[in-house]
């Protein structure tokens, strides 16, 4: 049984922790993000709660990405 190797083990599949795998990844990092929910954003993901209503994400009413990250995701 071979075991996979990563640089990096970001736990939580959040906007943060997915910000952070992306900017290892882009260092040519091998980054592995482990998420315990069946969806990845945290705070960024529109959900619906109540069947029938959706509600935003959290994220939009507390503040947007800076525009460097926005910059470094393109």
């Amino acid at each position: 049984m071979s075991q996979a190797r990563y640089d990096a083990i970001i736990v939580g599949g959040g906007h943060n922790g997915l910000i952070a795998a992306g900017y290892l990844a882009k260092e040519r990092l091998k980054v592995l993000v482990l998420e315990r929910r069946h969806i990845v954003g945290g705070a960024c993901v529109t959900e619906e709660l109540i069947p029938g209503h959706k509600v935003p994400p959290p994220s939009y009413v507390c503040s947007l990405p800076i525009p460097e990250v926005i910059r470094d995701s393109g």
